[in-house]
């Protein structure tokens, strides 16, 4: 038996409340210290480690508010590869509870309690459902938390990344992802991140009902195009499978599937975009380019141009100008309707 293995065995068989397991370290010390990612809810700080029957200084406890990871290069990714790494984390373990306030927050909501801080509409990043990581369902974000980490390649493919839900009125435990059943997993834990994305944007598509008109702009891309490209990419990756049966892990698989945009961006160069709001950012250096396409916060659709260059791309075509680029007169028209009039 391993060590989640006996965790859950044991949690499931103590009576409630749980207030601590008690598990043999001793036998699970190559499986320690654990790293886990919790919210920053106060009710948690009386549930770990105890609930988990782990010794504390074999705990690795990392918080933020709604236990989100946004992308495989996140921040909290960072915090979560280099407690590997650093402190020798063996385990990682990915902890929603219950009653969770991010997951009960909207847009609309937040934006009103911002302002009571002072904080106007205008002060905040345009896409706040992506920027703050809002989610719509509890188990959905612990899943979509797991899928990105064992995606992401700073995390070694033998270090098994679980996913749980903690009762936060009686400290016990539901296993949603079964990190051992993962380790090496291709096409579909890849897929299933993919459903997962699609999932994460149905959220967003109902948090968007609660933008107040002339507050916000909302992205000009409909919701239900996002969700086909999802579909279709699954369906790359299915084939991509078939073709590439030596693929050993969804990050070699995605290699044969998605196109790494930053290997076109030239690092020392210097580059103006145009954002969501139409409004002209830059210049700025090819590496804060490659870092907000790792972030999520641009794509290969944002309009780019090159520093001594009169002419918009997107970051997308950005691999297929020449060399010799003909006078601006002649952007295409896909590019030409993302400029500033």
């Amino acid at each position: 038996m391993r060590l989640l293995e006996a965790i859950i065995k044991a949690n499931k068989e103590a009576i409630a409340p749980v207030k601590s397991l008690q598990i043999d370290a001793q036998q699970y010390r190559d499986s320690m210290p654990v790293v886990a990612l919790t919210c920053i809810d106060p009710r948690l700080n009386k549930l770990f480690p105890e609930v988990l029957g782990i010794p504390e200084d074999q705990f690795i406890w990392l918080r933020n508010a709604g236990n989100i990871i946004t992308g495989p290069f996140s921040s909290t990714t960072r915090s979560i590869a280099l407690a590997c790494a650093v402190k020798g984390g063996k385990e990682i373990l990915i902890i929603g509870h219950t009653d969770c306030a991010v997951g009960k927050t909207t847009v609309l909501s937040l934006t009103e309690k911002f302002k009571l801080l002072g904080v106007d509409r205008v002060k905040l990043p345009d896409n706040i459902v992506e920027f703050f990581g809002l989610f719509a369902s509890e188990r959905q974000n612990v899943i979509n938390a797991t899928q990105y980490i064992r995606q992401s390649p700073l995390i070694s493919p033998s270090i098994p990344v679980h996913g749980l839900i903690v009762d936060t009125n009686n400290g016990k435990i539901e296993w949603l992802v079964n990190g051992y059943e993962t380790l090496g997993a291709s096409t579909t834990q890849f897929t299933s991140a993919l459903e997962a994305a699609a999932s994460k944007v149905e959220a967003a598509a109902d948090m968007i009902k609660d933008f107040q008109v002339g507050t916000a702009r909302v992205a000009d891309t409909k919701i239900g195009e996002t969700i086909s490209k999802v579909a279709e990419l699954a369906q790359q990756v299915k084939q991509a499978a078939e073709e590439h049966p030596e693929a050993k892990s969804p990050a070699e698989l995605a290699e044969k599937v998605i196109i790494d945009y930053t290997k076109h961006i030239i690092y020392n160069k210097l580059y103006k975009i145009i954002g969501g709001d139409s409004r002209v950012y830059g210049p700025v250096a090819g590496t804060k380019i490659i870092q907000w396409l790792n972030e999520g916060r641009i794509n290969e659709h944002t309009p780019i141009q090159a520093e001594g260059s009169e002419i918009w791309t997107t970051i997308g075509d950005l691999a297929n100008i020449s060399k010799n680029i003909p006078e601006s007169s002649k952007t295409s028209n896909s590019v030409r309707k993302f400029m500033i009039k």
